[in-house]
């Protein structure tokens, strides 16, 4: 008969499974290496070749084979052409990988930028330090959570960096229809060839499917269409934020609401816009973080009490603060730009919190309704946001 578990019961065993196929995971690429080291593609008659003994014994695609003999010689080492052993340059990340605490993607983008750097970077004496580093980190977040420390790390070791590239684009011929239907909005139309290209390429960056990590320990469901519409929003974000609008002359974009005291100071019930558009007062309380709102507060009889400010709202100047502090949404598990980031209150304006730097923090939109709706955590702590997960989402165990 089967055993009843709990949520939390199950979700313990859902992290546990996890942490056992990570280990599994590593044990497939140091076998492979160390097949590699021995002779065997050569032995039975794959050419030297451990991508091609891979992609032939597993009944795997060209491209994975690749990845793993890749991965397998970064993280355990090789031969060298006259037989000397290799080093391997990310034996750090090798043994989380082996604990368990880090997963694929993890390990694909520390390879990848150690692929980036120049040979001489690899070789000098603060390639080992940088590595263990992302190593700790990587154990710590979400594979996005690496986009940052990786980007600083690169601008110590490479200062120079890649030459950028620009190109002009060409004459636009292109239409959109927006317009209102009931509580949301349809969009259809046509781009030029380069503008759609370009969207599409920025769709599939902001619109990848999250890890379990970032998503709260949960799998990301939303289908690709849904995927696209979440990345789309966080385009509109961006073009929305003050800093991009300075005909607006810094202030955010602005709506008008009428709802009950109590709705604004709790968060229940419903708030009602100029259209007559009736939106969740949580929702408005999230929206309430980055954007103009000039509530019209209503008394128990329907009377006007107060017509609202937007004293409330970051400026222009506290937002250049938080930029200069969070660097983008702050989320560990995030690398979020700053124009895609709302800022936050700690504790809600009306609930007393201050507009101030040490009662607010930079969040993207998906880590912002995390905030708001979920158990984690965020205070200002030594000037700095520190985040707490919730008790259900506890570290990779490195135990069997």
């Amino acid at each position: 008969m089967e055993t009843i578990l709990s949520s939390r019961e199950r979700l313990d065993r859902f992290i546990e499974q996890a942490a056992v196929v990570r280990r599994a995971e590593a044990e497939l690429l140091h076998q492979l290496a160390e097949l590699d080291k021995e002779g065997a593609p050569v032995e039975f008659g794959y050419c030297g070749s451990a991508a091609t003994l891979a992609q032939d014994v597993l009944r795997i695609s060209r491209a994975e084979a690749r990845r793993m003999a890749e991965s397998a010689r970064v993280l355990f080492g090789a031969l060298g052409i006259s037989g000397e052993p290799l080093s391997p340059d990310l034996p750090n990340t090798a043994e989380a990988y082996s604990r368990g605490e880090v997963g694929v993607e993890h390990v694909d983008r520390i390879r990848q930028f150690a692929a980036e750097l120049p040979a001489e970077v690899l070789i000098g004496d603060a390639w080992p330090i940088a590595e263990n580093a992302l190593a700790q980190i990587a154990g710590e977040v979400g594979p996005r959570g690496l986009v940052r420390p990786i980007r600083e790390i690169r601008a110590r070791l490479d200062p120079d960096g890649q030459a950028p590239t620009d190109r002009e684009p060409a004459r636009p011929d292109r239409e959109i229809w927006l317009r209102q239907r009931n509580n949301d909005w349809e969009i259809r139309g046509h781009l030029d060839y380069e503008t759609g290209l370009k969207l599409r390429s920025v769709l599939d960056v902001l619109g990848k499917p999250r890890s379990s990590e970032a998503n709260g320990g949960t799998p990301d469901t939303r289908t690709p269409a849904e995927r696209d519409a979440d990345a789309f929003a966080e385009i509109v974000q961006l073009a929305a934020n003050p800093e991009s609008l300075p005909e607006n002359g810094g202030e955010p974009f602005t709506i008008m609401v009428t709802m009950t005291e109590e709705s604004l100071r709790e968060g229940i019930g419903t708030a009602t816009t100029m259209d007559g558009t009736i939106i969740p007062a949580t929702q408005l309380r999230r929206i309430a973080c980055d954007a103009g709102i000039i509530p019209t507060i209503l008394g128990s009889e329907g009377e006007v009490l107060d017509m609202g400010c937007r004293d409330r709202t970051a400026s222009p100047k506290l937002r250049r603060r938080l930029i200069a502090r969070d660097k983008g949404c702050a989320h560990p598990d995030c690398d979020k730009p700053p124009a895609l980031t709302q800022a936050h209150h700690i504790q809600h304006h009306a609930n007393g919190g201050l507009t101030v730097e040490d009662n607010m923090v930079l969040l993207c939109r998906h880590h912002h309704a995390l905030i708001h709706h979920t158990e984690w955590q965020v205070r200002i702590h030594n000037g700095k946001p520190e985040f707490t997960p919730p008790e259900y989402r506890p570290a990779f165990s490195s135990t069997a």
